[in-house]
């Protein structure tokens, strides 16, 4: 058989690893070689890939990109990604990557780590060839704008704190993108809220005025929390938070084997005579008659 005739094999040339910077003055910073750092590179601001296009390369860590604005074109092996604003990138040390425009003017504000360790979620941990795109709503966006802004600040004046600093960013960063693509369960604004003053009423039942403190706790106003009780349970929170105490002397009373001034005490009341009162204009009977049925059980 002829040799000419054999298939041949057509060795892909590897794509070698290379960091290409930013255009002189453009905002960067790359890790010292003296420092021992997590974080390689940071890189932020507006950038015209048209006049100045990233070439196709390997990396020697794990690339996170947000995209502000513009419309950047991610350059891969095989393709070109058109990226919309307000996306989030990780692309492994594998993934060759680089980045152009599909014109000379437009411009691209983006914000750029380079990580050497892996992703610490899971979600976040795609193939070390690949890379993966996420949609971000506005708190995600400010989010790690923040934490770019922070590991700036970090870096002007690195000490021995840095490395232990810059990787509590990374697990915030990485948690913050993986919970911003976890399933939401639906509930509406004034339901949660309600949910949550149930919920503290109900493990604050020695609060004798409780009305100030969970507007602090639910950061609504007092009218805007009354409001809330009287369309979803028709009664204000004062009546509401009555009854929840009363409920609990109740069982107090009648199963923990608790004298009545002990109980007045555990729900707040200064004076026993106090919680009697409320006891008896709550339910109709004297507490202390609650303590006799138990007894007698």
């Amino acid at each position: 058989m002829n040799d000419s005739a054999m298939p041949r094999t057509v060795a892909i040339k590897p794509i070698p690893r290379a960091l290409h910077l930013p255009p002189a003055g453009r905002p960067r910073w790359v890790c010292p070689k003296n420092l021992k750092l997590d974080l390689q590179y940071l890189s932020w601001g507006k950038r015209r890939f048209g006049e100045s296009a990233v070439p196709v390369s390997r990396h020697h860590g794990w690339i996170y990109c947000v995209v502000l604005q513009g419309n950047p074109v991610l350059r891969l092996r095989s393709r070109e990604v058109v990226v919309q604003p307000r996306h989030v990138l990780v692309l492994g040390p594998d993934c060759a990557s680089g980045w152009a425009a599909n014109s000379i003017d437009s411009v691209a504000d983006l914000l750029t780590w380079v990580w050497d360790g892996p992703p610490r979620c899971p979600v976040l941990g795609a193939a070390a060839d690949g890379f993966q795109s996420f949609s971000a709503d506005r708190v995600l966006i400010r989010t790690l704008q923040q934490i770019h802004s922070l590991c700036r600040r970090e870096l002007e004046r690195p000490d021995s704190l840095s490395a232990l600093a810059l990787e509590e960013l990374r697990f915030r960063m990485d948690v913050a993108i993986s919970r911003s693509q976890a399933p939401k369960p639906f509930a509406p604004e004034p339901a949660l809220r309600l949910e949550l003053a149930l919920r503290w009423l109900a493990q604050n039942v020695q609060e004798r005025n409780p009305v100030a403190p969970l507007c602090e706790y639910l950061q609504v106003s007092a009218a805007t929390l009354n409001r809330l009780f009287r369309t979803h349970l028709q009664e204000s929170v004062a009546v509401y938070h009555t009854s929840v105490r009363m409920e609990r002397a109740s069982q107090l009373l009648k199963n923990g084997g608790f004298a009545v001034k002990e109980v007045a005490y555990e729900l707040g009341y200064l004076h026993a005579n106090d919680f009697s009162r409320a006891f008896k204009r709550f339910t109709g009977r004297n507490p202390s008659q609650g303590v006799r049925n138990s007894i007698a059980l």
